[in-house]
């Protein structure tokens, strides 16, 4: 869970060969801090292994966990995609160096504009619904230029994790069966309008197990090969979705991304050839794992305060609205505290925001030393899902985010001020 150049030490810690005591004098808090040597392991662990085993191949970021300009870039350097959910999303991605044909825009209810700007910069769109695929054939003929299209597939495949992050099961809100597919997929392959470039399923967000991972590359093989007859049309593209999962504690156990990427590509070559249809390219998601552990969250602790019969609790000066996870899904997180004079006894804190509900909580049951006002609080993991899920509850202004590498440190997102909160406010 820990970034790879992170140093842990009794009165400082050090990111990227940076002074955490330094960021936040420099930059202040709450602040996010993402490291860029953590950043590129990550996209090499996909993309080292797929060139050694499948060339054939395209990584895409997954935009949604964590996304600025600048990460894209890097990202883009690292000879990554993207896939995206938003017109925000691929506006952003659009102003960075990342191909706009490696893009891959997801969603289940996708505006007008938005499929307008994927086509118009040859993104491949992922078709979720009869609605949606209406649209593209409307806007594409009226553009005259041919949309790009992979099939988002439902494959049924129930996965351990939690409810709101399972998204293959049979009740989802996202993809199409089967059976609903082949109609809208025909009407591609009639028409002009668009370009059918192949199928995708996605089974859910930090799955632990690697069993599954092979299982969607055997559905989506032999759903490719029942497709290819029934519409007499290739498919040339499968997109397995990803959903790798990351530690978060020490008692979380993430899967071996080589090691799962290696086994997903012998199985799609066996699969392949067992139903005798030609290898097509692979497209992986890896969702969270490239930036999760990429990420740390930096506080300054204020208050520690005990209430009568109850909790023991650290105040910091954020919370919810720069991280709701816990709120959502009850996230388990790994914290340090960073203190001038360590204290040699510890307590069992839960730990709060500045917000005003009684949920504003980032955790509860964690042992650490006793704090003192003004020590530093340390977040491990919080590179996906912090940033983009932040919001401007109780007016709170979004925290600054900046890179860290070899003892240097940038601003990939400055702070916002009381100004910026009122900038769209009309008298």
């Amino acid at each position: 869970m820990y970034p790879i150049t992170g140093e842990r030490h009794e009165s400082d810690h050090r990111i990227g060969g940076c002074s955490v005591r330094e960021l936040v004098s420099t930059y202040g808090t709450p602040l996010y801090v993402v490291d860029e040597a953590t950043l590129r392991y990550n996209c090499q662990q996909f993309t080292t292994t797929l060139r050694d085993h499948y060339p054939n191949a395209t990584v895409a970021y997954a935009s949604k966990a964590g996304l600025t300009v600048g990460i894209a870039n890097i990202i883009a350097s690292e000879q990554l995609g993207a896939d995206v959910v938003s017109g925000g999303e691929l506006y952003t991605i659009l102003q960075s160096r990342v191909d706009p044909e490696r893009v891959y825009f997801h969603g289940n209810n996708k505006s007008g504009s938005e499929i307008d700007l994927a086509i118009r910069h040859c993104v491949t769109i992922v078709v979720d619904n009869a609605h949606e695929l209406a649209h593209i054939q409307a806007i594409a003929t009226d553009l005259q230029q041919p949309a790009r299209v992979l099939f988002r597939l439902n494959p049924g495949i129930d996965v351990h994790t939690h409810r709101y992050i399972k998204t293959g099961h049979g009740d989802s809100k996202f993809g199409l069966t089967v059976d609903e597919a082949i109609p809208l997929m025909q009407r591609v392959v009639a028409g002009d309008w668009a370009v059918l470039r192949g199928i995708h399923a996605h089974i859910g967000s930090q799955i632990m197990d690697e069993a599954p991972f092979q299982m969607v590359v055997r559905w989506l093989v032999a759903t490719a090969a029942t497709l290819i007859q029934v519409l007499n049309h290739p498919i040339d593209a499968i997109n397995c979705g990803g959903g790798f999962g990351i530690s978060y504690t020490a008692g979380d156990t993430a899967p071996n991304i080589p090691r799962i990427i290696h086994q997903m590509t012998e199985t799609l070559k066996q699969s392949c050839a067992e139903h005798a249809i030609p290898l097509p390219r692979l497209i992986v998601e890896p969702g969270r794992s490239i930036i999760g552990n990429a990420g740390v969250t930096l506080y300054t602790i204020g208050a520690v305060k005990s209430v009568p019969q109850g909790s023991q609790y650290i105040f910091v000066d954020g919370g919810m609205a720069d991280n709701p996870r816990f709120m959502m899904y009850q996230s388990a997180y790994t914290f340090d505290v960073i203190s001038a004079e360590p204290s040699l006894q510890t307590g069992v804190f839960k730990i709060a925001g500045k917000f005003c509900e009684s949920g504003d909580v980032l955790a509860d049951g964690v042992t650490l030393p006793v704090p003192q006002p003004n020590d530093i609080m340390i977040v491990y993991g919080t590179g996906a899902y912090n940033y983009s899920m932040s919001s401007n509850y109780n007016r709170y202004c979004k925290p600054a985010m900046v890179l860290v590498n070899n003892g240097t440190s940038r601003v990939l997102v400055k702070r916002e001020t009381y100004a910026d909160i009122v900038r769209h406010d009309m008298p």
